[in-house]
């Protein structure tokens, strides 16, 4: 599996030349957005990762082949649905680490115990990762009731830009197809396959009834088939490597750029 952009675009500088009689020393919003840029990152990766596995042709360290070619089709089918389940979760986490990377960038102050704490400037060691862990407790989604960000914009307008960028992308991406997978296997079961029901054996039983208007036969639902959440596994894959992209790799590009136009975060941190 080929993808159309490569995720060191979305890492930090690793060869940077630092003036130390210019440079900005990194304060915490500094420390706080790197921090989260790599976690980001890394989870883009593991999607990735997922990714190619649905297309690779060495299976034999997932199961072992028998000489039955229909069994051996079940089982790399159920495999690749594996792996297509574990890429649509971390696709997904990055897009809510999104939030959380603008968030802990722009935010002062927070909530901790019914008081203020300010997370600017420098901070030691603990009470900066107390801070951070503070921080990314106050993270909700873009359009629930009580999301910081209106709050954020108001007090750090320069800001707007980038908080516009998570809001109109949430809204545009939260009805898709791709977030509706992810949260039915978060929340309500494993969706069926297509491509994997086919290669089961037929209904053991098939009951019918008359319809009450036009008196046509109504097949009854008698196999748990009948009721599952299905779709085209082969289809899934295809419409989530064009959702990294297409939709998910400029977003979270042009998301980190505008965080670093705006806060120049000190090239110090490593």
């Amino acid at each position: 599996m080929v993808f159309s952009n490569d995720l060191s675009l979305l890492s930090r500088p690793s060869n940077v030349e630092i003036d130390l009689l210019g440079a900005k020393f990194p304060n915490a919003n500094d420390l706080f957005f790197r921090s989260k840029q790599e976690e980001l990152v890394r989870q883009y990766e593991a999607a990735r990762i997922f990714m190619y596995e649905t297309e690779t042709n060495d299976w034999n360290h997932w199961f072992e082949p028998i000489d039955d070619p229909t069994s051996t089709e079940a089982f790399r089918q159920i495999f690749r649905s594996h792996f297509y389940e574990a890429a649509l979760f971390y696709y997904n986490i990055v897009v809510d680490l999104s939030w959380t990377l603008c968030y802990v960038t722009i935010e002062y102050a927070c909530r901790n115990r019914e008081s203020i704490v300010n997370i600017s400037g420098i901070k030691p060691i603990e009470e900066a990762a107390e801070l951070l862990r503070i921080a990314e407790g106050n993270v909700t989604s873009p359009t629930a009731e009580n999301n910081p960000f209106g709050y954020l914009k108001l007090m750090c307008p320069d800001f707007e830009p980038v908080i516009d960028q998570i809001v109109d992308f949430w809204n545009s991406f939260s009805a898709t197809e791709t977030r509706r997978r992810y949260n039915y296997c978060k929340h309500k079961g494993r969706p069926s396959y297509e491509e994997i029901e086919n290669l089961k054996p037929g209904r053991l039983i098939g009951l019918y009834k008359k319809g009450i208007d036009n008196g046509e036969l109504i097949q009854i639902a008698t196999d748990s088939r009948d009721v599952g959440y299905s779709f085209s596994l082969e289809s899934a894959i295809i419409e989530l490597k064009d959702f990294d992209n297409n939709t998910l790799f400029p977003y979270i590009q042009n998301l980190i750029k505008s965080i670093e136009n705006i806060l120049q975060p000190s090239p110090m941190i490593i």
